[in-house]
């Protein structure tokens, strides 16, 4: 092993959970309404943003992995409306990577009905002809490591499904961009067709990367309080090559030297603390506003929309307020029996009061 090598690891809390996003993306540049899959026996409205842009399909199972039938699914509620009106009742030509959710009997007499062309790539060559794997995958697992090291950095001890969803969408919108479609379409050599490309890959040929241009560094001085840590760093490096051509004593140069670096330090430790606190404060706070909402179980259906959680959420608040009407509406029919029968009591009261009279009245004639 090249001991010039470094490799850098990063502690992920809590225990490991399959979550699998289906991805699809087209040759002019766009991206296709993606399918989320949980791991979990019914779909809970509170693993899902509502404030998701755009019809995102939700399912789950016991493993968190795809299906045929989230295959075939997702051949009918994603690829096939987001497509058909492109197409104009041409064929459509949809590249796999061979999954057994894309061979599913289904899966092909869906196709086959609806002028969906399946192509499969050949084993093994997903790294060099799958556009998503060329262009896409690697920025997107890049902008997902940097959203979620921020929650590792603070060391929670669990990340939560929409926690790990709501990054998911940030990073999707770093990452899946045009320019990455195109990117990957062409690095892969199928479209603009360029065979040469792969055969170049292949028999390991390749270009020399461009030279670095020089860096020239500019000398600062600090201006502001706290400064900035890119000021910090010049100034603190203009500082110590003054110190080298100075004529002070040794000790005097070796202690500028090391204030210089305990700023650093503590400029970086003071940023990172109140980068976490702040991030722990909206963390907390979400936490929090969740747990006050209204949580209902999906069942019954394989894959869902936003549209759709949204709807049953509205029922479900609905039906809870008519719930809690009706104690008001028990307790007023109770007030009007007590009303009624202290109405009774007076009326029998009144009654007996009238007798009493009424035998004075007749001893008295008597």
């Amino acid at each position: 092993m090249d001991s010039q090598l470094r490799r850098k690891y990063q502690a992920e809390p809590g225990r490991q959970e399959w979550v699998t996003a289906v991805e699809c993306i087209s040759a002019d540049g766009h991206v296709i309404t993606p399918l989320i899959i949980f791991k979990g026996e019914n779909l809970m409205n509170s693993w899902i943003p509502m404030d998701i842009v755009g019809k995102w399909k939700f399912a789950c199972n016991c493993k968190g992995w795809t299906s045929n039938i989230h295959g075939e699914e997702w051949l009918k509620l994603c690829f096939d409306p987001a497509t058909k009106g492109k197409a104009q009742g041409r064929y459509r030509l949809l590249i796999c990577d061979g999954h057994d959710s894309h061979i599913s009997a289904a899966f092909v007499r869906y196709a086959i009905d609806n002028r969906i062309v399946i192509f499969l790539l050949p084993p093994h060559s997903s790294h060099l002809l799958q556009p998503l794997d060329v262009g896409v995958f690697g920025p997107l697992k890049r902008a997902m490591s940097f959203q979620l090291s921020r929650l590792y950095g603070m060391e929670i001890s669990r990340l939560q499904k929409i926690e790990w969803l709501e990054h998911y969408v940030q990073a999707r919108l770093a990452a899946i961009t045009e320019q990455n479609i195109l990117g990957g379409w062409r690095g892969t050599g199928i479209f603009p067709r360029y065979s040469h490309r792969i055969i170049r890959q292949l028999t390991g040929i390749s270009t020399p990367p461009p030279a670095s241009e020089p860096t020239t560094r500019t000398l600062y001085l600090i201006s502001s309080s706290p400064p900035d840590s890119n000021v910090l760093w010049l100034a603190n490096t203009a500082f110590k090559d003054a110190l080298r051509h100075t004529t002070l004593p040794s000790p005097v140069k070796k202690h500028g030297r090391k204030l210089s670096g305990i700023a650093e330090r503590l400029h970086a430790n003071n940023t990172i603390l109140r980068r976490e606190n702040a991030e722990l404060k909206k963390v907390i706070k979400t936490r929090k506003e969740r747990l006050s909402g209204k949580r209902i179980i999906l069942k019954g259906q394989i894959v869902v929309s936003t549209e759709e959680i949204a709807r049953k959420l509205a029922d479900a608040e609905r039906a809870t307020e008519e719930k809690k009407a009706k104690p008001c509406q028990k307790k007023n029919k109770t007030a009007v029996r007590q009303q009624k029968r202290n109405n009774d009591e007076l009326d029998e009261d009144s009654e007996a009061e009238e007798h009493e009279i009424l035998d004075c009245i007749e001893v008295i004639v008597d």
